[in-house]
């Protein structure tokens, strides 16, 4: 495992657990607009899962094709952190409206499951969209051709979901009894923005790291093979 991967594996630990706070807190927050039934929280479930889904779609396949892939992971990272922020503000709308609709109380089983699968996306698209492109980015980061079962990537995806369980006890036995739920949020996103200036600093670095390269040998290199032998006239 060379030093990149090392480096990488540590902020994929942080952004996995910020994602399970994230989940933790905003359950809670969804449960006092809707109700803690089980279709309230299968709507939220839902969303949170196809957000992650639809990122990894998207962003995988650009991934594999951006040429500084490490700087793409810090950009998404800050777009988690700047969209988990701006959540709260988004709740306060997604309660008024429902509570000015009158929820499935009023609206019946149907329309009021469709609301708050509408409203839910409100909340969840954008940081969870962006959260299913991290790991294609840093997977595409410490990929090589040396690697034939892709056992970085695989090692990653561990730390990524040890983080994820990591952030999930802490966040239910922890963060929301002493913090309570907003600067438990709050809390989650100042650490995903450390994780983004972290992750731009690397991708600097290792641009910097590859522009010190010499490239005299390999001029030299091209150079001889333009040579032909010259043989003398018999």
């Amino acid at each position: 495992m060379n030093r990149l991967a090392s480096q990488l594996a540590l902020l994929l630990f942080g952004s996995g657990a910020c994602a399970l706070v994230y989940q933790v807190a905003w359950f809670r927050e969804f449960r006092l607009v809707f109700g803690a039934s089980t279709a309230a929280t299968a709507a939220v479930l839902a969303l949170f899962v196809a957000g992650l889904g639809v990122g990894g779609l998207w962003f995988g396949r650009r991934a594999d094709r951006h040429a500084r892939p490490v700087r793409l992971y810090a950009l998404l990272e800050l777009g988690i952190a700047t969209s988990a922020a701006l959540t709260p503000v988004l709740l306060y709308v997604t309660r008024r409206a429902y509570v000015g609709l009158g929820g499935t109380p009023v609206l019946g089983l149907f329309a009021g499951t469709l609301l708050r699968l509408v409203l839910s996306a409100l909340v969840l698209a954008v940081p969870t969209f962006l959260m299913g492109g991290t790991l294609p980015a840093v997977a595409r980061a410490v990929q090589a051709e040396d690697d034939v079962g892709r056992r970085r990537i695989g090692w990653l995806y561990g730390v990524n979901t040890l983080g994820a369980v990591t952030g999930c006890v802490a966040a239910n036995f922890w963060l929301l009894e002493t913090l309570g739920t907003r600067c438990t949020l709050f809390t989650a996103c100042t650490v995903n923005a450390l994780v983004a200036l972290a992750a731009w600093w690397l991708s600097r670095r290792s641009a910097a790291s590859r522009a010190s390269i010499p490239r005299a040998p390999l001029r030299a290199l091209r150079s001889s093979r333009r040579l032909r032998p010259v043989l003398p006239f018999s």
